[in-house]
């Protein structure tokens, strides 16, 4: 694949986190495909599609927008479809979109979670089911689902939610087990702190709390820029990871130059795999 110009699909990418990794990826040579379901920037949600890919062409860049509701399996389908002809070929799917609301059980309305069920962990499947076809058809991809490592804190005062995000943890772990050997990987990855994004601007988050996106952007590059399927099953944090490719000093990412937010993620996660998985037999591969 040397020389050749790779394909990126970025879902929720009009704002935030997702439109910063749409523009990294552009800015290392990636032709993007911008989805998100926002196409008209408006005082109270500012960004759209067409101005992250707007902005991706003034620069130089390759990209063009495209309407995706992830609530709508046709709008998935859709917007695949699209890429694949636009580009060819998809050699990165991340899907970022999601909604949140950290409520205890008692104060969440069934409504509620069905809407976070739908968009964190309905969607997510869907594009994975969308998009997984043409990258084993390639023998090449790399899946990157925004969604955090299992363990019990995280489901404190907010288990409705923490449902749906880790209901998207277990599809990277379970299907990574039916990808091995094919060329194609999927994994979660989650930031270590705090980062600024439209949700902090207006709850008026100080600096000192929170990191620029560029830090969950840059891992997610370097996730897809992986040739090894080394990474195929993990759930990783942006920092972890970035240490691991050598990163050591992470002040450019901070919001207030002169202070480092604290660190919501645990140091350690627990591990998932009990004694007798080790003579379990091999997942039958889809290949």
């Amino acid at each position: 694949m040397a020389g050749r110009v790779k394909t990126a699909l970025i879902l929720g990418a009009s704002r935030g986190i997702g439109k910063q990794i749409a523009l990294t990826f552009a800015e290392n040579g990636y032709k993007v495909c911008v989805a998100a379901k926002t196409t008209e920037s408006t005082p109270k949600l500012p960004g759209s599609v067409h101005d992250v890919a707007n902005e991706i062409v003034e620069k130089g860049g390759d990209a063009f927008p495209i309407r995706c509701d992830v609530r709508f399996e046709n709008d998935i389908s859709n917007t695949v479809s699209r890429c694949m002809q636009q580009f060819g070929r998809i050699d990165v799917a991340v899907y970022n979109a999601g909604a949140i609301s950290w409520k205890e059980v008692a104060e969440t309305p069934l409504r509620s979670w069905d809407l976070m069920n739908q968009i964190n962990a309905r969607g997510a499947y869907c594009l994975v089911d969308n998009v997984l076809p043409h990258m084993l058809e390639k023998k090449h991809g790399r899946l990157i689902l925004v969604a955090p490592p299992i363990y019990n804190r995280f489901f404190k005062g907010k288990t409705p939610y923490a449902m749906t995000k880790v209901a998207a943890t277990v599809l990277v772990h379970g299907l990574a087990n039916e990808l091995v050997g094919s060329g194609v990987t999927i994994s979660a990855l989650w930031p270590a702190t705090v980062i600024k994004s439209h949700v902090t601007e207006v709850r008026k988050l100080p600096p000192s709390f929170m990191r620029k996106p560029t830090i969950f952007a840059d891992a997610c590059l370097e996730i897809a820029q992986e040739k090894s399927e080394i990474l195929n099953g993990k759930a990783l944090i942006d920092e972890d990871y970035l240490r691991t490719k050598g990163v050591t000093d992470f002040s450019k990412y901070r919001c207030d130059p002169k202070q480092d937010p604290l660190r919501m993620m645990p140091q350690e996660f627990p591990c998932l795999i009990v004694k007798e998985e080790i003579d379990d037999p091999p997942v039958k591969s889809r290949i």
